[in-house]
This record gives structure tokens, C-alpha cells and sequence, in this order.
């Protein structure tokens, strides 16, 4: 693939069957702190913690200090119920106030979020388009909705919204038009988010989750990284989202994926499969994990685009072949909506 195939694949990609994964990378792009920074504060703040937690988040720390992420030291570690709450709690501590940060200019007009660029270029399918991510942050809803998209979270409700998919879905249904007989519903722009990881604004209610858009002092529904967030997600309502979240995989027709890195069992074993049994996929990336590295070389319709390591422009790599090209900054979704999309 020479560097015009490159921009006849992106620009071909951006058509109906479209679903979008997006991981941590883009909210750190927005400057949201990502698992480095995490790692971090819950090393600067574990001095409050009382045995037993004390001692195991001490052999945490040892995987750390090994130089280990944090998601592998918690999966080869688990921590205890009550130290997740506690890597829950510092998690949202650090990473609200940031969001809040980012989403307040946005809201002010100071600046403008990736994914609002991309999605003010790409096609509005009218079945929706499915945006699948484990972020926690909010940026994704906040950019889709100044793109004009309603956003639905199959929740219904801004305060005290109950999970509901079937009624969620009709939150963006603006009428009905007869075809030859046939009734169908006619809906506004639509982004399907789906969360299997959980969401600021999920809360416990009782025995009930439910969404809020305010900041309560009420338990927060995310699922931490390590093993415990495997058991945590068969419970309402991550269970519903990755339900939802494969089966927009498996039936995809394109892929783009921006800023994930292929660690979550949740959303990558189909994810892969799809991937490597040739769903043209367009993966942007700063830098490019071994694991990335490998898919994109493996795969035949695959196509990884990320940061040269000692220059500017971007590296290309797919099936098998690995190129750079000084142009523009093509692995960033804000520079490539703008230079690529019409």
C-alpha cells in the first residue's frame, strides 16, 4: 500500500456499517490522565490504607515498581472488594476534575474535541452510529452532542434515568414516513455509547443502577482495571452494554478504532476476530503496542496509522508492510477529519 491506497482506504472507510472503539488514548489526547498517571496518584495516595489492603496493595506496587502497567499488576494481583472501592474512589478523584476542566471550555467555546471534528465530516447512518469504549469520562457524549448527535445510553433520564435499551432507543425517533406501505420511524443523528466498563455518571440506587448527570455522593458504577472487573461485568447494566457492544462488533461492516490498546477480553476477543478475518479496520494510535503491531501485520484489511518514533508525519503499517510519510499528523482523528474528510 503506497501513500495514495492509504488515503483512498481512509477515505472509503467513513460509510454505513461503521462502528467506532475508542480506549483511553483519545481522552488522553483531550488531557484526561490516562493509566500512567492513575498509577501514579494511587502510589502517592496508598498511605491512608489499613491492613489488610496496606499489604496488598504493597505487592501491587512491587509489579509496578517492575515496571508493569497498572491493569497487569492488578490482574496478577486482584485486589480485595474494599481495596477496588478504594482504586474506584482515587480514580474518580483524579480524573473528574480534569473532565470537568476539558468539558467547561468546550462548553465556552474554547475548544474543540477530536471527535467533534470527525463526526461533524462523517456520514449520519440512520440506524445510529455505535461508539464502543471503556472510558469512564464523559468526552464522548459531550462530542457527539456538539456534532449534533442525540446520544443514546440506553438509559432514560437525565437525573434519575433507568437502564431501559428498547425505550432508549425511541429517545431519538423525530417521526414516522410511510415507504410502499411500510411504517418507518424517522430518527435525529444517533450515537449509540456503549460503556461495558461503566460510566461517571452511573450510580448504585438502592438495588438499581441509574443514570445522573449530576455529581452525587452516591456510589459510582465503574468497573476498575484488573481481574475483578470480569465478575463485576455480568452484572446490569455493563452486562446489557457489552452484550451490545459485541454484537455491533460481529455485524459491523468497517472499523475505527482510535486510541485503544487491545487489553480488555470484554469488547477484544470479537474485536480480533473481526479484525483478523478481514473487517476493513482503520486503528489510530500515538504509539503502537506489540499487540497492535502484530494485528496490524496479521491482518488482511488492517491498517494501523501512529507516530514515527523520531520524526513528524506518520507511520503506516499493514499486512505485513511499514512506511512513513512526512505529512501531516494523520494518526491524530482531529488532524486526519481535517485533512482527509470532506
Amino acid at each position: 500500500m503506497d501513500f495514495d491506497a492509504l488515503l483512498k482506504f481512509v477515505q472509503e472507510q467513513f460509510t454505513d456499517g461503521l462502528v467506532l472503539v475508542i480506549g483511553s488514548g483519545l481522552s488522553e489526547a483531550e488531557e484526561i490522565p490516562g493509566m500512567k498517571a492513575l498509577a501514579t496518584y494511587l502510589r502517592n495516595e496508598a498511605g491512608v490504607l489499613k491492613e489488610p489492603e496496606k499489604t496488598l496493595w504493597d505487592r501491587i506496587m512491587t509489579r509496578l515498581d517492575a515496571g508493569e502497567g497498572l491493569e497487569t499488576a492488578l490482574l496478577k494481583q486482584p485486589p480485595s472488594d474494599a481495596l477496588e472501592v478504594w482504586i474506584a474512589q482515587k480514580t474518580c478523584e483524579l480524573l473528574m476534575p480534569e473532565e470537568r476542566k476539558v468539558m467547561s471550555a468546550v462548553l465556552r467555546g474554547e475548544r474543540t474535541l477530536r471527535l467533534t471534528t470527525f463526526l461533524d465530516k462523517v456520514l449520519k447512518p440512520p440506524t445510529g452510529l455505535p461508539i464502543l469504549t471503556p472510558n469512564y469520562d464523559r468526552l464522548i457524549e459531550v462530542a457527539c452532542e456538539m456534532a449534533g448527535f442525540h446520544v443514546d445510553t440506553t438509559a432514560v433520564g437525565q437525573y434519575a434515568g433507568a437502564f431501559d435499551h428498547a425505550r432508549s432507543c425511541m429517545g431519538s425517533c423525530r417521526g414516522i414516513t410511510s415507504r410502499t406501505k411500510i411504517t418507518v420511524l424517522d430518527h435525529f443523528p444517533r450515537a449509540i455509547v456503549l460503556k461495558p466498563h461503566g460510566s461517571f455518571d452511573w450510580y448504585q440506587f438502592g438495588n438499581d443502577a441509574r443514570r445522573c448527570s449530576l455529581d452525587l455522593d452516591a456510589e459510582r458504577l465503574i468497573i476498575t482495571p484488573g481481574i475483578n472487573k470480569y465478575r463485576a461485568g455480568y452484572n446490569s447494566p455493563f452486562d446489557k452494554h457489552r452484550e451490545l457492544a459485541n454484537d455491533y462488533i460481529k455485524k459491523c461492516t468497517r472499523l475505527l478504532v482510535v486510541g485503544y490498546g487491545f487489553n480488555d477480553d470484554h469488547l477484544q476477543t470479537h474485536l480480533m476476530k473481526q479484525i483478523q478475518d478481514g473487517t476493513p479496520t482503520l486503528i489510530l494510535n500515538r504509539s503502537m503496542s506489540p499487540k497492535v503491531e502484530k494485528l496490524a501485520k496479521e491482518s488482511p484489511r488492517c491498517v494501523c496509522l501512529s507516530k514515527p518514533p523520531k520524526s513528524s508525519g506518520v507511520a503506516i503499517l499493514t499486512n505485513g508492510h511499514q512506511f512513513e510519510h512526512l505529512s501531516h499528523d494523520l494518526w491524530d482523528l482531529g488532524v486526519l477529519a481535517k485533512e482527509l474528510l470532506t
